[in-house]
């Protein structure tokens, strides 16, 4: 996104720092450059993805570090003291007002020429991380269990909130909406979930703290694909148990390779659509492409050119290759 480039380093953030304006044309320029690589997939476009809408609309100070980092993050509030004091989602809420002006003025610009979809949001053991540290949200879980079920169903709560505020205001497109980050057709009211900070906990611990909300977040919705990343601990067990309409998990840099990824890719792919996303690299394509049936998989890799992205269609999707021999 160009406009981030005007965003202030090293200060709280307030909504006045995203001028809708200044995003517009950036909406239009990264549909244009996903056209020109061809592919299944369609840009979607959403509330500006840099910020961590959740925390803010919470009252949580925003700061982006530096413009290297590329990355906003959230801090704890100064003023938090427990579940009775999380805020409810209103109409006053400044964040709020901003994610609105964001979705009208996106759905004004793309005039049905790309979808729009919701904006990354992080799940209930992200907040929790935020609200009482990254280590200090599983020794609170051992400390204090009630409160942080306390916490835990308020959070629960505000996200499906702010998801729900998000999909009344997306328009229908083809019968559908968009899904962010994947650049993919969704059934019209899917949401999009991760549970990032799930990576730090135990089986044991996120099934008794995070399973039960998130299993309530996703009937909250017609759909729901759940992100997921590769590395540290991975519920995806847990994740097939619930009415996920797809579940994504990570080629990510450094971490475990297609191949050693096979066990879990077709233990989804038995039972839900599956997304594998990332900066992939070309043995990695290789071995999905020959080992991963087609049906229900959907692979979106980051690449730096159209030529690249040509010339990954032509070696594993074109003519009779993977379509035709794995459907």
């Amino acid at each position: 996104y160009e406009a981030a480039k005007g965003i202030p380093v090293g200060r709280k953030l307030v909504p006045e720092d995203f001028p809708v304006e200044s995003y517009l044309d950036d909406c239009d320029r990264l549909f244009d450059i996903h056209e020109q690589c061809g592919g299944d997939f369609i840009w979607s476009a959403s509330i500006f993805w840099g910020i961590p809408w959740v925390e803010a609309a919470l009252g949580c100070p925003i700061v982006l570090s530096s413009y290297e980092s590329g990355s906003i993050h959230a801090e704890k509030p100064a003023a938090y003291a427990g579940a009775d004091i999380l805020p409810d989602l209103s109409l006053d809420n400044p964040w709020l007002c901003k994610a609105i002006e964001f979705l009208e003025q996106i759905g004004r610009r793309s005039a049905g020429r790309y979808p729009l979809a919701t904006t990354r949001m992080r799940g209930v053991s992200d907040l929790l991380a935020v609200l009482y540290g990254g280590e200090g949200f599983i020794f609170k879980m051992m400390a204090d269990p009630d409160e942080v079920k306390q916490t835990a169903a308020g959070l629960r709560d505000f996200w499906i909130d702010f998801g729900r505020m998000q999909i009344e205001r997306i328009p229908e497109y083809h019968g559908g909406i968009g899904s962010f980050y994947y650049n993919a057709w969704a059934p019209k009211g899917t949401i999009w979930h991760q549970e990032d900070a799930a990576a730090l906990l135990s089986p044991a611990l996120f099934e008794e703290f995070i399973k039960p909300y998130d299993e309530e977040i996703v009937a909250a919705f017609d759909g729901c694909i759940m992100h997921q990343h590769s590395t540290g601990y991975v519920p995806v067990k847990h994740y097939l148990e619930m009415e996920f309409t797809a579940l994504e998990l990570h080629i990510d840099e450094g971490g475990p390779s297609a191949e050693d990824l096979f066990g879990t890719h077709t233990m989804i792919l038995d039972k839900k659509p599956l997304i594998i996303w990332g900066n992939i690299p070309e043995r990695d394509l290789d071995w999905i492409f020959s080992k991963l049936p087609a049906r229900g998989l959907a692979v979106i890799t980051v690449v730096d050119s159209p030529q690249q992205a040509e010339a990954i269609w032509n070696k594993h999707l074109a003519k009779d290759s993977f379509r035709s021999k794995k459907e």
